[in-house]
């Protein structure tokens, strides 16, 4: 192997741990102890490829986000009507919820680099929701007086509420993309 596709692999590694811990225990846990032992590296190796744990965590996020923006993306490429794209887009939100990663408050404890991370994620995420009210007032099957730049903050904070709930109870994230589901699309439909 190529010392380029190992460091890539060990790379890879870090970041699923941290993930991992993450997810199970939250962001404290993730400390480079816990990311080295979880990777099944040496923590010297650790230190070769990430200075410290605010690093790793801003490349867990990085990678997660733009993971999650691709991914929704790509489901909403495959359907054609913009109340499915909006149900996709609440769906998929609620999914990723299971991990906890972009509800409300995970911000604080983070460094500045950290913080923007989280933020691309929400400016992404907003872009996906202007886009899919913006092509239902085209096709006339949302509302005309949205205003697609307003509505999309209103609506993110709503998804962010579904996210938490997911990650709290994941049993029940079926129940709650249709349940918000129906509530968006009351908001935003055209009567």
């Amino acid at each position: 192997m190529t010392p380029s596709l190992d460091r890539s692999s060990t790379d890879d590694r870090i970041i699923h741990a941290a993930l991992e811990l993450i997810a199970q225990d939250g962001l404290g846990a993730a400390t480079m102890v816990r990311v080295a032992e979880t990777a099944g590296i040496a923590r010297q190796t650790l230190y070769n490829h990430y200075p410290d744990i605010d690093r790793i965590v801003t490349e867990a996020i990085r990678r997660h986000n733009q993971e999650s923006i691709q991914l929704l993306e790509a489901s909403l490429r495959v359907v054609d009507d913009p109340t499915d794209k909006l149900e996709q887009l609440v769906r998929h939100v609620i999914a990723i919820g299971a991990h906890a990663q972009h509800s409300h408050g995970i911000e604080h404890g983070l460094s500045a680099d950290a913080r923007a991370t989280l933020n691309d994620y929400r400016d992404a995420l907003d872009r996906c929701i202007r886009e899919v009210l913006d092509e239902g007032q085209r096709f006339g099957v949302f509302r005309r007086d949205l205003t697609p730049e307003v509505d999309a903050l209103l609506i993110r904070p709503m998804l962010y509420g579904l996210t938490e709930r997911s990650a709290e109870t994941p049993e029940m994230a079926a129940s709650l993309a249709t349940t918000g589901t129906r509530t968006i699309l009351a908001s935003v439909t055209a009567s």
